[in-house]
């Protein structure tokens, strides 16, 4: 007895036999294939930060010169900046580095102090003793980190070169690209995986275009207060204040703590001036600088923010609770466009 297959049976095992190759080469690959992704993504992001640049040159010029110009341009910006601040950001960190043990050693006889008194106060509550040996291992990581940048200056410089030509690829072919990709859809699917893709970049641009106004000048400000009450390494810890203060509501938390140690070791009298000048700038941030540019972009509610940008920090640390909120926007949107899809069929 002959068996037979019939051509759509095939073709599913076939596709069946193709997916399951794949999934298997994936895994065998995981390393490299990671890396490639990372590739892809960083020459996906500058070259959708490089986007509206390259419109406007290509009013002009040709769209490889335009491409090529934008790229430069975004680089030349880059690399001024990095030459004013780079040499001064690295003293600081090198003196907050020296700074941080001595303040770790006085919060940690702070904390012992104040166990030994409600120990004394209540003499049958046993309290655990503050053990820091974990967070002062970190910060000399972090130290010597310093180092292993320098000596892999070549490495990181040639990534940026191949993630820059990549997106330069990018930008001349964004035409012909997007159009690959909308290929390997189902017909059916087209229509509405464009205007997806079409108000996902829209939204993501304004609110980034958005957040990072108000990062550069809460950073700014941060700056020039820590600055003011006389905090050492003000120049680097008020970006650091400017970046965490993009995760909502807990940010300026998160970056006020640096400020607050490196403080420490100037007496408490300090921490308390470094805490209101932090204070006055979240104050102006949310009655004047975030109204005005962000105003009501997210539209969603406080209690949901919370919970993504919890969810984000199991996930991914300060990095997912960077981009929990980007993530929760763009699934809206995708939502969004569905459902106007399913109304309108």
């Amino acid at each position: 007895m002959q068996l037979s297959i019939s051509p759509p049976r095939g073709r599913r095992l076939w596709l069946a036999a193709a997916l399951l190759g794949l999934t298997i080469a994936a895994l065998a690959l995981k390393g490299p294939l990671m890396e490639v992704g990372a590739l892809v993504l960083a020459a996906g992001l500058l070259c959708f930060a490089a986007a509206p640049l390259a419109r406007l040159y290509e009013k002009r010029l040709s769209r490889s010169a335009a491409a090529v110009l934008s790229l430069v341009t975004l680089g030349l910006a880059l690399g001024l900046l990095l030459w004013l601040l780079l040499p001064t950001m690295l003293r600081e960190l090198i003196d907050m580095a020296g700074a941080l043990p001595g303040a770790l050693r006085q919060l940690s006889d702070f904390a012992d102090g104040w166990r030994g008194r409600i120990q004394a106060r209540f003499p049958g509550l046993q309290l655990p003793k503050p053990d820091l040996t974990a967070l002062q291992g970190l910060l000399t990581k972090l130290a010597g980190g310093t180092v292993g940048l320098a000596v892999n200056l070549a490495d990181v410089i040639g990534r940026a070169s191949l993630v820059a030509m990549l997106a330069c690829f990018m930008l001349c072919d964004r035409d012909r690209l997007l159009l690959r990709l909308e290929l390997l859809l189902p017909r059916f699917a087209r229509s509405a995986a464009v205007r997806m893709g079409k108000a996902v970049c829209r939204e993501l641009r304004l609110y980034l275009g958005a957040q990072l106004t108000v990062a550069l000048a809460v950073g700014a400000l941060s700056a020039a207060a820590l600055a003011l009450v006389g905090v050492r390494s003000a120049l680097t810890l008020g970006p650091v204040v400017g970046l965490m203060n993009m995760i909502p509501y807990v940010g300026p938390f998160i970056g006020g703590i640096p400020a607050v140690l490196i403080a420490l070791g100037d007496g408490w009298q300090k921490v308390l001036l470094t805490v209101g000048a932090l204070a006055v700038v979240q104050q102006l941030d949310g009655a004047l600088i975030s109204p005005r540019i962000i105003g009501s972009l997210t539209g969603f509610s406080p209690a949901l923010v919370l919970v993504g940008v919890f969810a984000g920090a199991r996930l991914g640390g300060i990095a997912g609770m960077l981009f929990a909120l980007p993530v929760m926007m763009v699934g809206r949107t995708l939502f969004r466009v569905f459902v106007q899809k399913c109304e309108n069929i």
